[in-house]
Parts: C-alpha cells; sequence; structure tokens
C-alpha cells in the first residue's frame, strides 16, 4: 500500500468527486484491516471506522468490500514493480525478478490480497472480470514489456509476444505454486535453476520459431498466457 508522502494524482471515476486523502485512508484501513481479522471479519463499516469517514461515503465510491479491495491490489502492484531497476545481466535480472515475486505472493500484503481476490473471482463473475480486465491485464502488459526488453539485446529479431509469455508463465508459475501450497517463497538455489532452465528453453526454442509464428502469436496468445485464465468462474451445472 503507497505510504509516500507526496499526493498521487486523483483519479477519474464515474460519480461524485472524492477526496485522495480520503481514497487512501480507506484503502490503507482496508489492507490493515485484512491483516489483522481476515476477509470474513472485514465489513465496510470497519473499513470507514478505521479510516475515519462515514460508512455511506464508502458506498458511493465503492459497492462492495470486494471493490475496495480491488483498488488496493491495484494500488499495490503499481507499487510492488517486481522488476529490478539494475542488474548485471539478463539472467541477474530473472532471478531478482523471480526472487521479488515469490517473496511478493508469501510475505506481502499484496499478496495476501491477491489470494483473497483469487478465491472471491472463482465464485464471483464480475469480481473475475474486474480483477482480470483491470488489475491482471494491466500488470501483464507491464510484465511483458520489461521481458521483452530484456530480451532483446539477446536476439535476432524482436522478441514476440509469445516469447515473452511463456518466459513469464515457467517463471511466475512455479512461484505461484509454492506460495498457494506451502507458503513459502522459493529458494536461491531453486531461482538459479528455475531462471536456467527457462532461458535455455527459450533460447533453444527461438531458432526454430518462423517469422509467420511469431506476428501470429501477436494476435492470438496461447491459453496459458492469457492474463486471468485461471480466474474464469466454473459455469453452474445444468438442472437435470
Amino acid at each position: 500500500m503507497r505510504r509516500r508522502d507526496e499526493t498521487p494524482a486523483v483519479r477519474t471515476r464515474s460519480g461524485p468527486r472524492r477526496s485522495e486523502a480520503a481514497r487512501i485512508a480507506v484503502l490503507r484501513a482496508a489492507d490493515d484491516l485484512l491483516a489483522d481479522v481476515g476477509y470474513r471479519g472485514l465489513t465496510v463499516g470497519a473499513i470507514a471506522d478505521r479510516a475515519g469517514v462515514a460508512k455511506q461515503t464508502i458506498y458511493r465510491w465503492w459497492h462492495s468490500k470486494a471493490a475496495v479491495l480491488l483498488d488496493v491490489l491495484e494500488e499495490d502492484l503499481g507499487d510492488a514493480a517486481p522488476w529490478p531497476k539494475r542488474a548485471e545481466g539478463r539472467r541477474a535480472a530473472l532471478e531478482t525478478h523471480v526472487t521479488h515475486l515469490s517473496r511478493l505472493f508469501t510475505e506481502s500484503p499484496t499478496g495476501r490480497v491477491l489470494f483473497v481476490l483469487i478465491g472471491l473471482a472463482l465464485h464471483d463473475p464480475g469480481t473475475a472480470t474486474t480483477l482480470r480486465g483491470r488489475v491482471l491485464e494491466r500488470q501483464r502488459q507491464h510484465d511483458r514489456e520489461r521481458m521483452r526488453a530484456l530480451l532483446a539485446p539477446h536476439a535476432r529479431t524482436a522478441p514476440a509476444r509469445y516469447d515473452a509469455d511463456q518466459l513469464l508463465d515457467l517463471l511466475a508459475g512455479p512461484a505461484f505454486h509454492r506460495a498457494f501450497t506451502t507458503r513459502r517463497p522459493l529458494d536461491a538455489t531453486f531461482v538459479r535453476h528455475l531462471t536456467g532452465t527457462a532461458l535455455a528453453y527459450w533460447r533453444a526454442d527461438a531458432p526454430s520459431r518462423r517469422p509467420s509464428d511469431r506476428l501470429s502469436d501477436r494476435r492470438t496468445p496461447s491459453p496459458c498466457s492469457a492474463p486471468g485464465a485461471a480466474f474464469t468462474p466454473p459455469r453452474s451445472r445444468p438442472s437435470r
């Protein structure tokens, strides 16, 4: 959650113009309460009390506590930016990224909010659509561009979207799985082996890919790399 002293730019939304100070207070309150009492204990009334705003004020800006948490996650991901600003070499940069991402999933308030919203998205199509379309898609675009920029100096042609998406999935998948199953981050040895294997796969696969394949990748990403594909709620069974 943003803790900087400077005042962020006011976001434009439908409805009454809201105080940026109040917005930040609500997001911080929701973030802190989620850590203190969990999602079941989190209520709009409790958020309002801790933020020092009226309950009606929150409902005027957000329709539910899940909507507040979506804004918390969007704010947190913008602050977290799990990509190194400087690193010595491509592999070192990827190791730093994976380590940061793994710790974000397991040791940060951002990871806690993310896992709560994933659980909600499995049962609520509205939450799933917003999480995937507004939050995760934006983060995916950011990560894809960073990955393509990292690969570009080592490729004969500009890395395609497919190349970046594959590497992102190969690197993020183990970090997410470890966090989900054990709540522990990846250890340094695993991170080194993971990044080395992923880069070796990319180097071996890149020469076999034709230009036509790269062009088609930009139009049709693989299902595994579609942002938020795993968060689409299952359809209800038809009644007999």
